[in-house]
């Protein structure tokens, strides 16, 4: 059996039994034959029309982990293309090539794409790539900073600087990831007038924001309720010299979480939150009705206060950013919770032993203390939701409603 047919015939299989099975079979390369199956099996639910395509190589595993998602290159894609003029005589580039998803993706915006990585491995193995998926792209061995210096200006330039230190520990703020993006900024907007940041989600939003000058729209892009990064697009304005339009810019920020029933989206800007005036509960208001939970991108986003002036909620308490409403508001980007009841000592005693899911919102106990103190199990199809409601630690009863689109 050759290194092919072990791949082919062992793909599906555990990866550590299949490690073992190597040693029956020694005109395999064993090395290169796991990292195949060890990059599909990561890869078939993340990049799945990639995963299909036949004699597709995968790089190591960081890589593969690394990588944007089929669905956040594809959304980039789309971002792009609602707002950037794509056509058949523009030039891109990705200067952080990586893996190459982004550039397969963002490649279709422009009729010369070129890919450009520092590492040689994954430059060979992004060449061999595009070429078995006929894609036209240019690929460099080399770093970004040296192509930036000799290439010639560009439609769309595209970076996603790498998030390790020199020991392999995670870092995400800009003057710590490789490129240093700060620092290569007015380098990058001298080479192109539509610059697009693939960023941390660990990253503050607003301090990049503020490294950023001509950051014109920001995206968080979650997935599933996991925030997966931050998408920033800074274009260079006509007079570069009219620094009060700089000055006085804010960016469109929108948050976006993809999920199996579609796309939750909310857009706004710094000074619309900032000039928000919410509503707040009294404890005594959320005995019953309902709560609403924003989704991941919304909470990194910072959007605490105009989500409810958005959808006439009331917030919990100014730190706690969970909402009520006394009837069913339709829509909400989030979960929304049915309250059928609050915890006080008379009722301690009968949860104890039932199942519940447990979740708190600047309240003082941990979920897990608040499950030994009441004495619950995990699980069940109600939860037990800890808030703090003006000055009051509260526990309420809910259970979850499904909002469809």
């Amino acid at each position: 059996m050759n290194t092919e047919a072990f791949i082919a015939a062992y793909r599906e299989d555990d990866i550590t039994q299949t490690a073992l099975r190597t040693r029956q079979y020694p005109e395999v390369d064993a090395a290169f034959a796991l990292q195949q199956i060890e990059g599909w099996q990561k890869a078939r639910l993340k990049l799945p029309s990639i995963a299909a395509i036949p004699g597709w190589i995968w790089p190591r595993r960081l890589s593969v982990e690394q990588s944007s998602s089929e669905e956040c290159a594809a959304l980039k894609q789309r971002i792009l293309s609602d707002s950037f003029r794509a056509g058949a005589k523009l030039t891109g580039a990705d200067l952080t090539g990586g893996m190459g998803i982004d550039s397969f993706f963002l490649s279709r915006l422009t009729g010369e794409w070129t890919y450009v990585e520092m590492q040689e491995e994954l430059f060979r193995i992004a060449e061999h790539n595009f070429r078995l998926a006929d894609k036209p792209i240019r690929v460099v061995n080399t770093t970004a900073e040296a192509y930036l210096e000799q290439m010639e200006p560009a439609d769309l330039l595209f970076i996603d600087p790498a998030r390790r230190d020199n020991h392999g520990g995670k870092v995400f703020r800009l003057q710590d990831c490789t490129p240093d993006a700060a620092a290569l900024y007015p380098l990058l907007m001298r080479k192109t007038r539509t610059l697009a940041l693939k960023l941390s989600p660990m990253l503050d939003l607003h301090e990049a924001l503020r490294s950023l000058p001509d950051a014109e729209e920001a995206y968080v892009l979650a997935l599933r309720g996991e925030v997966k990064e931050l998408f920033i697009i800074c274009r260079k304005s006509a007079d570069s010299s009219a620094e009060e339009e700089a000055t006085s810019r804010q960016p469109r920020i929108t948050a976006i979480n993809i999920t199996p029933q579609g796309e939750e989206s909310f857009c706004f800007t710094e000074k619309e939150e900032q000039v928000a005036q919410p509503a707040f509960c009294r404890a005594d208001e959320t005995q019953e009705g309902y709560l609403y939970e924003p989704n991941a991108a919304i909470l990194k986003a910072g959007a605490f206060k105009l989500i409810a002036t958005r959808f006439g909620l009331r917030k919990l308490a100014p730190n706690t950013h969970l909402y009520h409403s006394p009837k069913l508001t339709e829509g909400f980007p989030g979960r929304t919770f049915r309250i059928v009841g609050t915890v006080d000592k008379q009722h301690q005693k009968s949860l104890s032993g039932q199942a519940y899911n447990i979740l708190t919102r600047n309240h003082p106990l941990r979920p897990e203390e608040i499950r030994k103190k009441l004495k619950t199990k995990d699980g069940g199809e109600r939860f037990i939701i800890g808030a703090r409601t003006g000055e009051k630690a509260m526990l309420f009863i809910a259970e979850r409603i499904s909002q469809t689109k």
